[in-house]
Order: C-alpha cells, then structure tokens, then sequence
C-alpha cells in the first residue's frame, strides 16, 4: 500500500510539472486555440492540464490495481506489459505528430510536457511489472521468532 502512495504522489507531481510546461505553448499555438481550435482550450491553463493528466494516471494505478486484486500476478504484469507497449505506440504517435504536422510549431516545452506524460505513463506500468508478491507470514508483525 505505501508503495501506491509514493506512485501517486510521484504521479501528481509529474503531471503538475507537465501541465506548466504543456501550457507554455508558443504565442502562435494560443492564438490558434483561441481563434480556431477553441476544443483545445483546456490547453492554455496549466492547472487544468495537470488535473486532466493526473485523473489519466489515476485511471491507469486503478485499473491496474483492480486487476492485482482480483487476478493473478501473471495477468497483471501481463496487462502492465501490453499497456506499456501501447504507451510506447503513443510516443511514437506524439513524435510523428510533433514532428509531421504544424504542432511542431507550438514549442518545445510544449512538447516536453506530453513526453513528460508519457514517461509518467511508463512508470506506472513500471510499478505494475516490479511489485513483489507477498507471502501472508512475511509482514513484521506476524513473523515468528524461532530460537
């Protein structure tokens, strides 16, 4: 469990810093959300991006958590391991996107806010892959003291 909670608070301060870099786009990226593409919006406020970021997150240690619980250890890491794959499809994508279309225009810390994302994105999967399983006799305070 303590462990979980050191994933999360990790979790909330990368999506934060993420979310300050995403919003300072370049002054021709704002003023293309402002004018032409107003669905992106959510994009110019730095606080309102780490909240979308860090509910995403969230979403990912649940589900993963969920399926610790109610499976077993080979389908978690299993599901840890294919979502990372995915994630490594998404960096990918968010390159060529970065990259091909105007979006390479709207700067680089811009950019470094999605790949930010996307780091944070693997270390959950991380977690997931790595836990250890733990024996029911092997927390401090049910061991047996044999002498």
């Amino acid at each position: 469990m303590r462990g979980r909670v050191i994933l999360v608070l990790i979790q909330s301060t990368l999506s934060l810093i993420s979310g300050i870099l995403v919003s300072k786009m370049s002054f021709l990226g704002k003023v293309g959300i402002t004018l032409i593409y107003r669905e992106y919006s959510i994009l110019k406020v730095w606080w309102k991006v780490a909240l979308l970021f860090f509910a995403i997150q969230l979403i990912v240690i649940l589900v993963l958590s969920m399926i610790k619980h109610f499976y077993n250890v080979k389908t978690t890491r299993l599901v840890a391991v294919t979502l990372f794959i995915l994630g490594l499809l998404g960096v990918y994508l968010t390159y060529i996107d970065f990259t091909e279309t105007s979006h390479k225009m709207l700067n680089s810390s811009f950019h470094a806010g999605f790949y930010l994302f996307w780091v944070s994105f693997f270390i959950t999967c991380a977690y997931f892959m790595n836990f250890r399983v733990r024996n029911e006799f092997e927390n401090d305070n049910d061991k047996i003291n044999l002498k």
